[in-house]
């Protein structure tokens, strides 16, 4: 699956950089959101869920969720985790930044559902 004309115009225009010329980021982070967003339909599609089915369940509109499949930016946290319970699953969420740390730590991050009042 995936955005394969993503990748022919990314391929295309570092081409047409010059050689030595380091990608910009404005395509990295493009290129990660539509790898977010394929990674949700195709999640998605396994539970054999409807995108409108999905987006009524996490309070959300259907071209809202279409928008986050298409690459369209990455949804913070609290719309990962209702996305999450709309499809009945947990994800696994890694942050990653790009600077010159060379050492990683653990870091554990719980979410409680509080009940409804």
């Amino acid at each position: 699956m995936g955005h394969s004309r993503w990748e022919t115009y990314k391929a295309k225009r570092l081409r047409e950089m010059e050689v030595d010329a380091q990608p910009h980021s404005e395509y990295e982070q493009a290129g990660r959101d539509l790898e977010l967003g394929d990674q949700l339909r195709e999640i998605r599609k396994r539970r054999g869920l409807s995108q409108k089915v999905v987006a009524e369940r996490s309070g959300m509109s259907q071209p809202a969720l279409s928008r986050i499949e298409g690459g369209g930016g990455i949804p913070g946290i609290a719309t990962l985790l209702r996305l999450g319970a709309a499809m009945g699953v947990r994800f696994r969420v890694e942050l990653v930044v790009d600077d010159d740390t060379t050492e990683i730590e653990p870091l554990t991050v719980h979410h409680r559902q509080l009940a409804d009042a």
